[in-house]
C-alpha cells in the first residue's frame, strides 16, 4: 500500500491505493481545511505536493478551474480531488 508522508510534521500513513489525499490527513490525525465538505468547491483543502506528484490520479478539468480560480501553483493539489496511487509527499499551510 502507498505511503503518504505529511510535511512538516513527518506524520506518514499507509493507505489503499484510490485514497484521497484529504481522507489520508485524517486518518494520520491531522485537520484538512473545508467549508465544502470535500465536494471540490471552495479549494481550502489545498496541499502542495513535495514528492511523488506522478503518484497521484491526473488532474480534471474541474479541479484545474479551481485551482486557477485560486491562483494556486502548479505543484498544489485539491486535496478532495487527488487520489494516491504510489508513495508521495504534501505538505498544508496550516500544518
Amino acid at each position: 500500500m502507498p505511503i503518504v508522508t505529511l510535511l512538516p510534521s513527518g506524520h506518514q500513513v499507509e493507505v489503499p491505493e484510490g485514497t484521497l489525499l484529504f481522507d489520508a490527513a485524517c486518518r494520520a490525525g491531522l485537520p484538512v481545511a473545508s467549508s465544502c465538505s470535500a465536494q471540490a468547491v471552495c479549494g481550502k483543502c489545498v496541499m502542495r505536493v513535495t514528492t511523488g506528484a506522478d503518484q497521484l490520479n491526473p488532474i480534471s478539468e474541474h479541479e484545474k478551474k479551481v485551482l486557477k480560480r485560486d491562483h494556486r501553483e502548479p505543484e498544489e493539489r485539491l486535496s478532495c480531488m487527488a487520489k494516491v496511487q504510489g508513495n508521495c509527499s504534501v505538505q498544508a499551510s496550516y500544518w
